[in-house]
């Protein structure tokens, strides 16, 4: 083969004679040169991770523009590729939390045939040993998971040994009987590359994950692992305290920090007045006609940053922000397609139902109805509903739950807003301020319009917009 690379440039200096030369000059219809070797790949992605193909990968010559993509059976085919040893590099946007961006895969293509290669991801046994260690065969079940990543210096960008990352999430405890929750957590400390690996984590529960450097610590960050049992997630921490934004470390809810963003539904509309918030930062904002917003003054490091709008599910998206920077973000609001439906059937009825309202609001029942001059003075909506002595309020990852007892069981209330039936991912849109009423009626209390056959009681909220 070394003698192919170098024979025809030994040759081109050789001196011809004038007929040679006429002989060796193509004319204008052959081919300048031989064309280059090419041979074919086909093969199979394989994900060791669920045990089956994967549909959708995308996979290609590293160094060439030659790539395909793989059909529902996980199979692919590329053509012409250059002979020689060759690297494929797949790539699929499900494994990419699982900090599998690109998956090689070394051949040897022959010139005309057809190379036939595999090309697997790393079975969750050889990733958890590489990430675990010994504890690794422990691992299964719904509490198998890891959660990895890297913690750095927010401003600097630098990794940071030493910084703690600790990870919770709501668990059942059967020891303590049926339905009985408790909270489980795992904390570990970055090694000397900043690099942090929690093992044992639950899969398919929600995960509150948070860093910290020192007094200094980032947002709390709401992830799941999911079914692949990986999760790969950097973290940021400021261990600066600019002195325009607050007086001690303790102050960490304010910054230099913004944020500059836009919010569209599904169909790409923008959506005006939906509210956006950052944990721990005392004021909000609403997006205005063409779904714009901005965010000044916020802490630096990790943080959530959450996205609300009546008809639209909530949106939750980890953001990394800098001190004397602006971070750019798009978020994108799923429509809750059942409300429209509801709000048809509902309001044939509502001016009645504000008529019963009125009267339990006149019977003064304390324990069922708090009032505009109970709410007043209340910071959230979730604080609110604490003060009804038998429904138990619980702040869970992704949201306000609330429980009744019925028949030596814990069981979900429904909640109903203004007449319609809602959620209570959207009684958490308003504040005690935007409210006229809230009320709160276990199983056997449960108003006549609101009974059903295995009713678990119901919260009814009536906002402002009945006035």
């Amino acid at each position: 083969m070394k003698a192919r690379s170098w024979l025809p440039v030994v040759i081109s200096f050789l001196p011809l004679s004038a007929g040679a030369a006429a002989a060796q000059e193509p004319s204008p219809a052959q081919s300048p040169g031989p064309l280059p070797e090419v041979g074919s790949v086909r093969g199979v992605v394989h994900d060791s991770l669920l045990g089956g193909r994967l549909e959708g990968a995308r996979v290609w010559v590293l160094g060439t523009g030659l790539a395909a993509i793989t059909d529902r059976r996980g199979r692919f085919r590329i053509d012409s590729v250059p002979v020689g040893p060759r690297v494929l590099v797949m790539s699929h946007p499900a494994l990419d939390s699982a900090g599998m961006s690109d998956v090689p895969a070394r051949v040897r293509v022959t010139a005309g045939r057809m190379t036939d290669v595999t090309i697997a991801v790393p079975s969750f046994r050889t990733l958890a040993a590489a990430a675990c260690g010994g504890s690794a065969a422990s691992l299964g079940g719904d509490s198998g998971g890891v959660v990895f990543g890297a913690v750095r210096d927010a401003e600097s960008g630098r990794r940071l040994s030493g910084a703690s990352v600790s990870v919770s999430w709501g668990a059942i405890d059967r020891a303590a009987g049926p339905l009985a929750f408790a909270r489980r957590t795992r904390e570990v400390l970055t090694d000397s590359l900043g690099n942090y690996y929690l093992c044992g984590v639950a899969k398919s529960t929600g995960l509150l994950v948070r860093a910290g450097a020192g007094p200094f610590t980032s947002g709390e960050l709401q992830m799941e692992v999911g079914e692949r049992g990986l999760l790969r997630h950097d973290l940021s921490v400021s261990r600066e305290l600019p002195e325009e934004a607050g007086d001690s470390v303790a102050d960490q809810g304010a910054g230099l920090a913004t944020l500059v963003g836009s919010v569209r539904s599904a169909g790409g509309q923008p959506l005006e007045m939906a509210v956006v918030s950052v944990p721990g930062v005392s004021s909000d904002a609403l997006t205005d006609s063409a779904g714009r917003f901005v965010l000044t003054g916020l802490p630096s490091g990790s943080r959530m940053l959450y996205v609300r709008r009546i008809g639209y599910w909530q949106s939750a998206t980890a953001v990394e922000l800098r001190n004397r920077d602006t971070t750019r973000v798009s978020v994108q609001l799923a429509t809750i397609t059942v409300l429209d439906t509801l709000r048809v059937t509902a309001t044939q009825w509502v001016r009645a139902e504000i008529d019963e309202l009125e009267r339990r609001l006149s019977a003064g029942n304390r324990s069922r109805v708090l009032t505009m001059e109970d709410l007043r003075p209340i910071g959230t909506v979730g604080a609110a509903l604490q003060n009804f002595a038998m429904l138990e309020v619980r702040n869970q990852v992704g949201g306000l739950e609330m429980y009744y007892r019925r028949r030596l069981r814990l069981c979900r209330p429904e909640v109903w807003i203004d007449g319609w039936l809602a959620s209570a991912d959207m009684l958490e849109h308003y504040r005690p301020a935007d409210l006229i009423a809230l009320e709160a009626y276990p199983p056997l209390d449960v108003p006549l319009r609101y009974q059903r056959r295995e009713s678990c009681g119901v919260v009814l909220a009536w906002t402002r917009n009945l006035q």
